[in-house]
């Protein structure tokens, strides 16, 4: 790049201000760093931005066309996580924006914390600290299970799920997986075994979601393929919200179908994580529905939800921002940048 460019830096928190105020990125780019989301920012801030040639941003930004139209001169996103359905492909494509993200950041921290939640699920640790709070005891309410034994399917086996697995395994799991391209090394370790997508609803105690979200696997998990597991299942969810029906899953929870569901991550998640609630009365009222679905999954004793947050550990968080700021520095500099388009 010939002159210096402007880097906007949006869904930036404390530290992730701290680190990049301390790196060289600084040195060659005019940086602008926001807390808030880039399609919060005013339309004339925006404005003023407009000259931007990168953008990093993670999650909870929407890069959608009309967002992403007011950046005539944008060459590069560069996201700080690991999937992107946050952003308009198709509009990068047409407009030859570069996207790259960071991947194999978090395999250890993500499963490490999906294996936390589902501890948490099926010894009710949460429930039991929450009565015990309230001075309530009453044990007979407690009773878990055990995980050594029970059947757990692993619905993609990239760099998180595999780590999943092997986790499962050390607890004595009977772990099978679903994913078009098999880890062998998975196999011929004897860490798990590959299943029909079917097959592994059907087989399966536990059924942990860690793939991506596609166009073709939206609500993937809703009434019919609840229908097809296991009553009693327990349902893990660290990928995308855009995996689940938030209303087939209540339904199924309330029912008794579903045993209890840990979630990191919701469909529409920004109106429970941010209390978007304009965003509830400018949609439609499928919108409408499943973020009320979301809220009544709160209020359920067997559903544990957290605020995206399986990705966040000190460890993580800094390959994060070093992955990231690299992937600025080397498209500044005109050298390979992996991208995802």
């Amino acid at each position: 790049m010939g002159s210096v460019p402007l880097v906007i830096f949006c869904d930036a928190d404390e530290s992730t201000r701290s680190y990049l105020e301390q790196h060289r990125v600084r040195d060659v780019a005019n940086c602008i760093i926001f807390h808030e989301c880039l399609n919060d920012l005013g339309s004339e801030t925006l404005r003023q931005l407009s000259g931007a040639e990168i953008i990093s941003t993670f999650v909870y930004s929407n890069l959608s066309a009309s967002v992403l139209e007011k950046f005539k001169n944008l060459k590069l996103i560069a996201t700080r996580s690991t999937g992107y359905n946050n952003i308009d492909l198709n509009y990068c494509r047409k407009h030859g924006i570069r996207v790259a993200n960071v991947s194999g950041y978090g395999e250890v921290t993500v499963a490490e914390y999906a294996m936390g939640m589902l501890l948490n699920l099926t010894r009710k640790i949460e429930f039991a600290n929450n009565k015990l709070r309230n001075g309530i005891v009453k044990v007979e309410d407690d009773v878990g299970i055990d995980l050594c034994g029970k059947t757990v399917g692993i619905i993609g086996t990239g760099a998180v799920g595999s780590y999943f697995a092997k986790l499962c395994h050390a607890f004595g799991c009977n772990t099978i997986a679903s994913d078009p391209f098999p880890n062998q090394k998975l196999v011929d370790s004897g860490i798990c075994k590959y299943v029909d997508t079917a097959a592994l609803l059907r087989e399966s105690d536990i059924v942990a979601l860690n793939c991506p979200a596609t166009d073709s696997n939206y609500h993937f998990i809703g009434s019919d393929t609840i229908a097809m597991m296991k009553d009693g299942v327990y349902i893990i969810n660290i990928a995308r919200g855009e995996l689940i029906d938030p209303m087939a899953l209540y339904e199924a929870v309330v029912a008794g179908k579903v045993k209890g569901a840990g979630l990191d991550v919701l469909d529409y998640e920004n109106v429970i994580i941010k209390n978007d609630m304009e965003s509830v009365k400018s949609s439609d009222q499928s919108f409408a529905l499943y973020s009320l679905a979301n809220a009544k999954l709160l209020q359920l004793p067997n559903v544990i939800i957290t605020p995206h947050i399986a990705f966040n550990s000190k460890d993580a968080i800094l390959k994060i921002l070093k992955t990231n700021t690299q992937i600025i520095l080397d498209f500044i500099d005109g050298k390979p940048v992996t991208s995802v388009i």
